[in-house]
């Protein structure tokens, strides 16, 4: 039977249209993307970090709770500027102080508001032997997930540590207060650093 051209034509075009889907279909999909990607896309931590201790509250003057304070640690990280701190290769970890505003503090933070202008001095103590085995002066800085203070610390030997932090009165660095009636805070600076310690059993990790 002779088939008409255009029917052929037809016919083609039908039949690479079928390929055309099915070829669609049976392609690869995509990669699911990894948790850590999936974190980072949407503004999480890519990253795990690992609790010193439990949080800290930070008192200020007439024992009012000012500041909460998390500290943690994670694999060391490279920074801008250079040369401001050490180096991630160079580093055990990288030290971590969240300090955000209590609720009900009576100074103006936010509650869960990072506080900014304070100077954090840390100190790393060995237990069994009563030495310092690092101490220094956090840094602030900024991170996929916020602000905080930190720093890289290298601490190569696993062991009973006290992690000391000394928080200075942001009055120290020029921080001031609203005290009029109408947009005023209530409480005023802390007159004396906040000083707390987390007991510490610190193993070494492989990053």
């Amino acid at each position: 039977m002779r088939i008409r051209k255009p029917l052929i034509v037809a016919a083609t075009l039908a039949l690479a249209g079928t390929l055309s889907l099915s070829a669609c279909g049976d392609s690869p999909k995509e990669a699911a993307p990894s948790a850590t990607a999936t974190e980072k896309a949407e503004g999480g931590k890519g990253f795990q970090e690992y609790p010193v201790g439990d949080d800290q509250i930070g008192y200020g003057n007439g024992n009012v709770g000012e500041i909460n304070v998390s500290l943690v640690y994670f694999q060391p990280v490279d920074m801008e500027p250079a040369g401001m701190g050490l180096k991630a290769s160079e580093a055990s970890f990288h030290l971590e102080a969240d300090i955000s505003g209590l609720e009900g503090n009576d100074l103006g933070y936010g509650a869960g508001d990072f506080v900014p202008g304070l100077t954090v001095d840390y100190t790393i103590t060995n237990k069994a032997t009563n030495t310092v085995a690092a101490e220094g002066t956090f840094m602030q800085m900024n991170a996929s997930d916020g602000p905080h203070y930190g720093g890289n610390i290298a601490l190569p030997d696993a062991g009973e540590y006290t992690l000391a932090l000394k928080i200075h009165s942001p009055e120290e660095n020029g921080w001031m207060l609203h005290s009029d009636e109408e947009t005023g805070v209530k409480g005023r600076f802390w007159t004396t650093p906040i000083e707390l310690s987390w007991d510490w059993n610190y193993t070494p990790q492989q990053w």
